[in-house]
């Protein structure tokens, strides 16, 4: 079965499931004042640990909307290269956001979950400051001595000389996830633990960024004369792919939660299955300048046609949270907690292994895994 047959079949099932859903609470629509779990606003009124201890579970885990916001700092695994340099097995950091909103209905004890996760990074990069062909771009004094150098003559900001920050990248990649859940809420087991199963759908983006820079000039020999350019340039060359995976998956899952006095430990589960639509984009860019000394510089840029490459992968993968939260006032709490996200499968990074010879060596399966784990650290509000 292909993928795009797959995930029609996901969503159908989806559909059918959330028309089953829907006319099982038929007898509870309209839904009660999406404002009722709080109408007074009291958010910041004082809570007391004798109020909780003898507050049952099914009573703290409150009803009605929610909304919680965690900031995220998460390790990312690097891509899996076909080359044998390559180090997949090292993580490296990046950092992002997850905001949830949601409500749960106070009668029937079941309602929807909207959760949007984004990270930015790894940005890691192998980066080298290489002197370019320097100009130096002097004003001569008042006694004709030569001045200081001028910033806006191309020196680079900051530096008495140009340079090039000539770089590969290791590991650069963003994390983009949307997720629409039905959750139930079940009855408090004997020692106070709930369960909320959940069933639902999520789409997410991951982009990976791979370039590798190359650098040439006739000062220290590795580029000869070219009667194109003459006796002096120099040459900076990008060979990059952005290399797109659009995952359109089903998922299930669910939250554990148990209360103690002032506290609250949950975990939350939520497994994926669906397919990935892979797009690749490689391009070349040559920069060529000119000139030595005083001499006024020329500069050349040319760059390729962009080529791409498509393919379809099949998608399973994991998301886990831990969570402690603290209760502040009635109905704000603060927390902190780990999660791992697991695309065990379907994942392409590195792009191409060699389209037409623009990125030989250096591009990647597209069929790899991405780990994301790390500590996160937020806010609650009537959770």
């Amino acid at each position: 079965m292909s993928v795009r047959k797959l995930t029609a079949s996901l969503l159908t099932t989806l559909a059918m499931l959330g028309a089953i859903a829907t006319g099982n609470a038929q007898d509870h629509v309209p839904p009660a004042d999406p404002l009722a779990f709080d109408p007074d606003f009291q958010w910041f009124r004082p809570v007391y640990d004798m109020d909780l201890a003898d507050m049952k579970p099914k009573k703290r885990a409150n009803t009605g909307w929610f909304a919680t916001y965690d900031r995220l700092a998460l390790y990312a695994s690097r891509p899996e290269l076909e080359i044998a340099q390559d180090a997949e097995t090292k993580l490296d950091q990046g950092w992002g956001h997850r905001y949830e909103i949601g409500y749960m209905l106070p009668d029937v004890e079941h309602g929807w979950m909207f959760t949007f996760t984004q990270l930015n990074g790894p940005g890691k990069r192998d980066v080298v400051a290489t002197e370019r062909l320097i100009r130096f771009g002097v004003v001569p004094d008042d006694d004709g001595e030569n001045g200081p150098i001028i910033q806006g003559d191309g020196n680079t900001l900051g530096y008495d000389q140009r340079l090039y920050f000539v770089g590969d990248s290791v590991n650069v990649m963003d994390f983009n996830s949307y997720e629409l859940n039905k959750t139930w809420r079940m009855e408090p087991y004997h020692y106070g633990g709930i369960l909320e199963p959940f069933l639902g759908f999520r789409w997410a983006r991951l982009n990976d960024y791979n370039s590798q820079q190359n650098y040439i000039t006739t000062a220290n020999g590795s580029a000869l004369p070219d009667p194109n350019f003459g006796d002096d340039y120099e040459q900076l060359t990008t060979n990059s792919v952005i290399t797109e995976n659009e995952i359109l998956a089903g998922q299930f899952g669910f939250r554990y939660v148990k209360f103690r006095e002032r506290f609250t430990y949950s975990a939350d589960f939520r497994g994926m299955v669906g397919g990935s639509l892979q797009t690749a984009r490689s391009q070349r860019n040559v920069d060529t300048t000119t000139g030595i000394g005083d001499t006024p510089d020329n500069n050349f840029s040319s760059q390729t046609r962009a080529l791409y490459d498509r393919n379809e992968e099949f998608v399973i993968g994991f998301d886990i949270r831990g969570e402690l939260a603290y209760q502040l006032t009635k109905a704000i709490k603060i927390r902190t907690g780990v999660q791992v996200i697991d695309l065990a499968t379907g994942i392409w990074r590195g792009g191409p292994v060699d389209p037409t010879g623009t990125n030989q060596e250096q591009g990647g399966s597209q069929d790899q895994d991405v780990v994301m784990v790390g500590a996160t650290f937020g806010i609650e509000l009537n959770r």
